[in-house]
């Protein structure tokens, strides 16, 4: 009987390759806020499970996971780390209590994944999302009112975030790497997402924000393909700018939350009249029985859409 020969084609041999390869899947989340959305243990095994079910190897938290970083964040990793190689930038709330010191040592951070890159650092802000206010009258608002009041920085805002750009440029330009770089970090780096807002009054909260500074050195590497931050607690779809793909799905406070305007929706008996106040129609909702199953109910899905995911062959 004759020996019949089959020539594989090149796609045949792409094909087999790439089912060869090792797939990670990497999932970004920023804003959770552990400590005021209270989440239970229960809660926290959902997220687990909400992760699993989606086939995540590695977990990267851009930000803002709770207030005390040392008594909740850090076991809340090394619970999380059973399941998945944990990465993490801070965010401001993470900061407080902490040192400049320690805030420095765990900026910046490179983890690879074949041929892409994923380089995280925390960011800052330099006022330069708002204009009609003067960098004294900004900081003088701060120290008085702004969460941040309670972080203690070594430098004044702008010098602190000179000094993240000159870092991050030092490392992108050293970089011996051609492959696709996807950035992490906590605060906004392009002022097409400040807060809009026809009350004035809250106008100068925009100051707080990021930086334009940063969407200017990312536009200058190529290589740079995607961008994910928070801390403005606005989700917004996939926008691209310059070819930069901007990514912002932050968790935020349970207020914000989209599930909140789903229950009253199912159940419009709780609607209250000033529902377009978001803290006070969660306040009217949040004690009862029939939000905290609906909660339990609906929290993977509110995960789900402050999640974003990329499939990253090794």
């Amino acid at each position: 009987m004759p020996v019949i020969f089959f020539r594989l084609t090149q796609l045949e041999l792409d094909l087999r390759f790439c089912y060869n390869l090792t797939m990670k899947k990497l999932a970004l989340l920023s804003d959770l806020h552990l400590d005021v959305n209270q989440f239970t243990d229960s809660e926290i095994q959902v997220l687990i499970d909400t992760l699993q079910e989606q086939s995540v190897t590695d977990l990267h938290f851009a930000g803002d996971m709770s207030n005390d970083y040392k008594k909740i964040t850090t076991p809340f990793f090394k619970q999380l780390s059973k399941n998945f190689d944990i990465s993490h930038n801070l965010g401001n709330h993470d900061m407080v209590h902490l040192s400049e010191k320690e805030i420095n040592a765990q900026d910046f951070s490179l983890k690879y994944f074949g041929d892409t890159l994923l380089v995280s650092f925390h960011g800052w802000y330099d006022y330069s999302f708002v204009q009609d206010y003067s960098d004294e009258k900004l900081l003088s608002f701060k120290n008085s009112f702004y969460f941040d009041r309670k972080i203690h920085r070594d430098y004044s805002d702008a010098l602190t975030t000179q000094h993240t750009l000159n870092t991050l440029e030092t490392i992108l330009e050293k970089l011996n790497f051609s492959g696709r770089i996807i950035i992490a970090m906590h605060f906004v780096p392009h002022e097409a997402f400040s807060i809009p807002t026809t009350y004035k009054k809250f106008e100068r909260f925009n100051a707080y924000l990021g930086s334009q500074a940063f969407h200017e050195l990312f536009i200058q590497y190529p290589q740079i393909t995607d961008v994910v931050f928070g801390h403005a607690h606005h989700r917004i779809s996939a926008q691209t700018i310059d070819g930069i793909v901007y990514h912002s799905r932050p968790l935020g406070y349970t207020y914000e939350w989209q599930m909140v305007s789903d229950f009253l929706q199912d159940y419009p008996e709780y609607q209250i009249e000033e529902h377009y106040h978001l803290r006070k129609r969660y306040q009217a909702i949040r004690s009862l029985n029939i939000w905290e199953d609906y909660r339990a109910q609906h929290l993977s899905r509110e995960l789900l859409r402050s999640l974003s995911f990329f499939e990253l062959p090794t």
